[in-house]
């Protein structure tokens, strides 16, 4: 009989690495060894930049909420949104209001055709989980954890503003405290990839399959 696939959020701060981190895990065998079967990746952020190109009404949304990201052909500028986004926090919840019921649907519906793939683990990579409404649906929630000083000098290493990173970290204020209510299992992210992958394999697999371990490792 087949078990039914298991669903765990995946969030962190900016530049923990998470969508790293996620992407080895979808190819790493000794997890697909620990859990006995694949895992699969969806991102959050991805999926809304699908939803805003492909979705008319969510566009038009979005522009009469922030007229400016709007171009002359009615696509979105989304550097210019984030960055309303982040410097508002009223900006930011309408946004949040507007974008995140699609989202939901269309990793629901993502969801469903991984499980009838035959998927075992699906990794919902997401920052929000909590008031995103993600979080609720999930079997389980590991968060990346990274200092502020290691996570700036990553941005900044892959082409960020240090004032990008100071708007998008004030925005993400609280996370700690709403991932803890969702219950996640804290992974240190400060090493390399390899060694993380290897601190979040016990996990997952305790996720998947109950061991009595919870392989939580603090950082």
């Amino acid at each position: 009989m087949r078990r039914r696939m298991t669903r765990i959020g995946l969030s962190g701060g900016i530049a923990s690495g998470k969508s790293a981190v996620a992407t080895a895990l979808t190819t790493s065998a000794a997890l697909r060894e620990a859990i006995g079967g694949v895992t699969e990746h969806v991102d959050a952020d991805a999926v809304l930049r699908t939803a805003r190109g492909e979705a008319a009404d969510l566009r038009a949304a979005i522009i009469q909420a922030v007229p400016e990201a709007g171009r002359p052909d009615g696509t979105i500028d989304a550097t210019l949104l984030a960055a309303r986004a982040f410097a508002d926090p009223a900006t930011l919840s309408r946004l949040e209001e507007l974008q995140w019921p699609v989202v939901r649907t269309l990793i629901d519906e993502a969801s469903r055709a991984a499980e009838a793939r035959g998927v075992r683990l699906l990794i919902v990579e997401a920052i929000a989980l909590g008031r995103s409404g993600l979080g609720a649906s999930l079997d389980g929630v590991i968060h990346l954890t990274v200092d502020e000083a290691t996570r700036r000098a990553r941005f900044l290493a892959r082409g960020g503003a240090s004032a990008d990173f100071d708007r998008r970290a004030a925005a993400q204020a609280g996370l700690q405290e709403e991932l803890a209510r969702l219950g996640a299992i804290e992974i240190d992210g400060h090493g390399t990839l390899s060694e993380v992958v290897e601190s979040a394999i016990p996990v997952l697999r305790h996720l998947c399959l109950g061991d009595e371990s919870t392989g939580r490792n603090h950082p």
